[in-house]
């Protein structure tokens, strides 16, 4: 067996890397879409960018792709840091082929001065006791730096359940009014937008794992939207103002991918810390909720994801309707050589 990077605009290569993809997110998640081919071979084959993706396989003597890898490496900040996504076809697990891609990633990385290693895995509920992704972890001296869940919301939400929400939202968030549209943000929000998006590089809830804070500029948010473009994926974002100052205080961002109609990603949610306890990160969740029932009233599920330690957020989820439905683990692994 032999473990190579794959070259995205190698197509029978990346056909083979992205088959051993789709195969072990369908393993997890039958009734999602997972990566489509699109989205992750615009994400390998960007050749500028604030990261930079790998592609590495684990190829059989006999030229079939086994297990593979996909590593994110920071170019512009935690230039430390590297991410791991590894995945082994189900028949070819505790033959090492696992071991043998991890090793060949921290050497590869290593050589890029990375020295801690990450890596998220979510698992179903029903397969956590089965799953091999935490004693593998373990054996090669990854910690669980940050436990968390995956969570769904059923659309629709019930309209009771709604105006509950909208009630308590109408309470609390006097002088501010929220704004919705449709990504990319106005040009107008544009240093808002990056001070919200660095505040999230330090407020968010990290555990343990070694982030550092992010810079965010003009370019890097129209890199971001090229990218997008590119791998078929809209936005969909509401905004908290700040009626006095005018200025942007809060905001949550919802993503479509276009490959899987039916499905919505929930990504950054965020109220800078002076401006919590006005019901804010409700009232743009909310807001972003009866966008997407109008735009793209298709959609039948929301994911999303919390770190245990984010007890706002948690309970902000719980009041739209969030269940349950994975255990998340961010692993990591420090002094990688």
């Amino acid at each position: 067996m032999e473990v190579r990077r794959v070259d995205p605009d190698d197509e029978a290569a990346f056909d083979g890397w992205y088959a051993v993809l789709r195969e072990t997110d369908l393993e997890r998640w039958p009734d999602f879409g997972g990566w489509s081919r699109r989205e992750v071979h615009a994400l390998t084959s960007a050749t500028s960018g604030a990261d930079a993706w790998q592609c590495l396989a684990a190829v059989d003597p006999s030229g079939v792709t086994v297990g593979i890898a996909l590593c994110e490496v920071p170019q512009r900040d935690n230039r430390q840091i590297a991410s791991l996504d590894v995945r082994v076809q189900p028949e070819h697990r505790r033959r090492g082929v696992g071991t043998a891609i991890v090793a060949q990633a921290e050497r590869r990385l290593a050589a890029e001065g990375r020295t801690v290693l990450t890596s998220l895995v979510e698992v179903p509920a029903a397969l956590v006791d089965a799953y091999p992704a935490t004693p593998f972890a373990r054996r090669l001296g990854f910690v669980a730096a940050q436990v968390g869940n995956r969570r769904h919301l059923v659309l629709p939400v019930a309209s009771d359940r709604l105006a509950r929400v909208r009630d308590e939202v109408a309470r609390a968030a006097a002088g501010y009014r929220v704004v919705t549209f449709l990504a990319p943000w106005p040009a107008e929000y544009l240093d808002d937008q990056c001070e919200l998006a660095r505040r999230m590089s330090t407020d968010a809830p990290s555990g343990d794992v070694q982030f550092e804070e992010e810079v965010w500029d003009a370019a890097r948010v129209e890199e971001s939207n090229e990218l997008l473009a590119r791998q078929g994926v809209r936005k969909l974002v509401a905004v908290a103002q700040h009626v006095a100052s005018g200025r942007l205080v809060a905001f949550s961002e919802l993503a479509l991918p276009q490959d899987h109609p039916h499905e919505a990603w929930q990504w950054a949610t965020l109220v800078l810390r002076e401006h919590r306890g006005h019901r804010l990160g409700l009232a743009v969740k909310l807001a972003n909720l009866d966008y997407l029932a109008t735009f793209v009233p298709e959609v039948r599920v929301v994911t999303t994801g919390n770190a245990r330690e984010n007890g706002p957020m948690i309970a902000l989820n719980d009041m739209l309707g969030f269940e349950v439905v994975a255990d998340g683990t961010f692993w990591q692994k420090e002094r990688v050589t």
